[in-house]
């Protein structure tokens, strides 16, 4: 009985190692075959790259030695102020603002009516020799004591809701404690 497992058991190690000896073969053909592959490929690409290149460089001298065409000059611009707009010549002329109305229809402007000057405002503020009435200021002590109230407000509010939240749990605890010293 021995022998028979040894034997089973030697056979199957054997049968493991030749699987796995065709599993490593195919892999490495895969391999070998991949390698190829990738050869080819970068040799295709190498010989693309270099005739890309040289047409560049073709291109290139073909630039660089042809003779300079002399550029037209560009049109000569109206002048214009900082934001584009044209400059207007008669912007300065003191004449611009007659102060004459144009009427449709008429040939020439009806003459305006001269107005006379306006009359001169003076500023003038009477000295008051009263003083104005001081405002009564609300008390110190009144603001530091509603700050207090306040405060304590908000301390002893969280301390009674939680006090009475434990009081009550151990209420209710007491009616069940004489069950549990049974």
């Amino acid at each position: 009985m021995d022998e028979n497992l040894e034997n089973a058991a030697q056979e199957f190690e054997r049968k493991l190692d030749d699987a796995a000896e065709n599993a490593w073969k195919s892999v490495k053909d895969s391999a070998e075959q991949i390698e190829g592959e990738i050869v080819d490929a970068s040799e295709t690409v190498q010989g693309g790259w270099n005739e890309v290149k040289d047409e560049f460089h073709k291109a290139s001298a073909e630039s660089w030695s042809a003779p300079e065409v002399p550029q037209t000059p560009p049109p000569p611009q109206p002048e214009t102020d900082r934001w584009g707009s044209p400059v207007n010549e008669n912007a300065n002329d003191p004449n611009r603002w007659d102060g004459s109305l144009y009427t449709p229809g008429a040939d020439e402007p009806a003459a305006a009516p001269k107005v006379e000057g306006a009359p001169k405002v003076v500023d003038y503020v009477a000295a008051s020799s009263a003083k104005p009435p001081k405002k009564e200021s609300f008390p110190v002590w009144a603001i530091v004591l509603i700050v207090v109230l306040v405060l304590c407000l908000c301390v002893l509010c969280p301390i009674l809701f939680i006090g009475g939240g434990v009081l009550s749990y151990f209420k209710d605890m007491s009616s069940i404690m004489p069950f549990l010293m049974i």
